[in-house]
């Protein structure tokens, strides 16, 4: 998996320069000629072909950009993710390459992580959970009958590189995403925030074939050594043996998972010889963890003194350790951090101090010439200000002259029709006034406009008499209530915050009005 940010590929290059990379056969179209690696600042770092003098046959591959290593980033976030909660899995790609990732628990439970949107879904009991990459489909039926689905997508980080979120889709709502450190698997399923306390829903039972056109997804088994015999693989310990063997020797990343297997095989072994052995192995298994944890504080007290692009490199490389601490990763994603913007200072510094020098020499040459302009331009400034206060100042002048003017045009329309109202002991709206008088547009008034009009329509109503507006806060809603409310306030006037205590001094009024007549 190619590196993608300007500093991981410079510190790849470095670890490998001694090795040679390969257009892997695997993949679909794959040509199988060499590879190089290509720095890039205004995109993703990436693999390339060497050029070749036309001779050869073209790369066939269909899939050249990112998301064709998808099958990678699910896995390497997966493996870290797990850890962080304590478990470790063995990982496995089905054929076709790509397509999908096998996540195989140690307690047996497997996750299928389906990645190819051109292929369907496998729904039967082989898997404990289906967990479907971006853009894969999912039949309508299947999600109504299971329930929910988990879905991974892949989001760009800024300054490279890229994080994965999993997310809960349930039917008629879209889906829900969190991080995965938001992302907890128990023994009952996967709790996210759609699904605090998750519990996993049986496969889709009698799926028809109709539902799921197209070629299967075969699963195969994790690749092994052609030169390992068939024996040697099916006995535990000489397996675990020999991963840990490979893990001493050139996979330091996978030391941790190894060193558990071991553990675990201590606990149920009975034969002798094999204890021996692998307490032996448990031994030296251990020393190196803690070397290499060792190793790596050092590495971290180092960076947070002062971080170098070399520090950074072997930072990298030892937080691929399982075993490494959210603590020691997030130090050195902060010295990355750091290291970036202390070089990015430099830069700003360096290009500051010759933006400074020119600056300098084109100041001494046209200081005249820039004094002059801005004081004329200061000139027209305030100019421009004057005229621009006048001008808003008589329109909003004029607006409030329009304003007051219709507002003490409707206000005896509006007045007429309370007391007609009242009269006839009912209630009565903005829209039903408007209608009666023909006047309109009191519907369409805000509700600061109708507050005033109805303060200036009872400006003539004595303190402590009922108010007509009352006939039209008695509807009850909760903008004719709010608006009641604020008329009292404007009016000082007692004004209950309890909408029912508000509404009982309404019916009061209402009453009092009722007698008048």
């Amino acid at each position: 998996m190619c590196p993608e940010t300007v500093e991981e590929l410079e510190a790849f290059r470095r670890t490998h320069e001694n090795d040679t990379i390969w257009c892997g056969t695997k993949f679909e179209g794959g040509c199988g000629r060499r590879l190089t690696t290509r720095l890039c600042t205004d995109k993703i770092c990436h693999f390339a072909h060497y050029a070749s003098d036309g001779s050869v046959e073209r790369c066939g591959r269909k899939a050249k950009g990112k998301d064709s290593a998808n099958h990678l980033f699910a896995k390497a976030h997966l493996a870290a993710w797990l850890h962080t909660q304590g478990l470790t899995a063995e990982f496995s790609y089905p054929e076709p390459l790509g397509s999908a990732v096998l996540v195989q628990l140690e307690d047996g439970r497997i996750l299928l992580v389906h990645l190819d949107r051109n292929r369907p879904v496998s729904w039967d009991n082989s898997f404990w959970e289906v967990i479907l990459g971006p853009g894969v489909r999912i039949a309508p039926s299947v999600l109504e009958q299971r329930g929910y689905v988990q879905r991974i997508r892949f989001e760009d980080r800024p300054g490279g590189g890229r994080v994965m979120r999993l997310g809960t889709e349930h039917p008629g709502v879209g889906t829900t995403w969190d991080g995965l450190e938001d992302v907890k698997l128990t023994s009952r399923g996967l709790n996210t925030s759609a699904r605090p306390d998750a519990v996993r829903a049986p496969m889709v039972t009698g799926l028809r074939r109709s539902e799921s056109g197209g070629r299967s997804i075969v699963s195969v088994a994790p690749s092994r050594s052609r030169a390992a015999s068939t024996v040697r693989q099916d006995d535990p310990v000489k397996r675990a043996l020999m991963h840990l063997d490979r893990a001493m020797r050139d996979q330091p990343d996978r030391l941790y998972t190894a060193v558990r297997t071991i553990q675990q095989l201590l606990d149920t072994e009975k034969v002798p010889e094999n204890i021996g052995r692998l307490r032996l192995a448990l031994g030296r298994g251990q020393t190196q963890l803690e070397e290499r944890a060792r190793q790596r504080q050092v590495v971290l007290a180092r960076l947070q003194e002062q971080p170098t692009i070399f520090l950074l490199t072997e930072a990298t490389q030892l937080m691929r350790d399982l075993d490494a601490t959210a603590e020691e990763r997030e130090a050195v994603r902060v010295a990355r951090v750091r290291h970036d913007q202390e070089q990015a200072a430099l830069r700003r510094e360096q290009e500051e101090r010759r933006a400074a020098q020119r600056e300098k020499e084109w100041r001494e040459q046209t200081e005249q010439r820039r004094e002059r302009n801005e004081a004329a331009r200061r000139e027209r400034v305030e100019r421009a200000l004057v005229v621009q206060r006048e001008q808003e100042e008589t329109a909003q002048r004029q607006a409030q002259r329009e304003r007051a003017e219709k507002l003490g045009y409707l206000a005896p329309f509006v007045m007429g029709a309370l007391k007609k109202a009242a009269r006839e002991e009912r209630v009565t709206t903005w829209r039903e006034i408007g209608d009666k008088t023909g006047q309109r547009e009191l519907s369409r008034l805000t509700h600061q406009d109708k507050l005033t009009l109805l303060e200036t329509a009872e400006n003539k109503t004595l303190p402590g008499s009922p108010l007509w507006s009352a006939v039209l806060a008695a509807t009850g809603s909760d903008e004719a209530l709010r608006l009641h409310r604020d008329l009292l306030h404007r009016l000082q006037r007692p004004a209950p915050d309890d909408d029912t205590d508000l509404l009982a001094q309404i019916t009061a009024e209402r009453v009092q009005l009722r007698r008048q007549w």
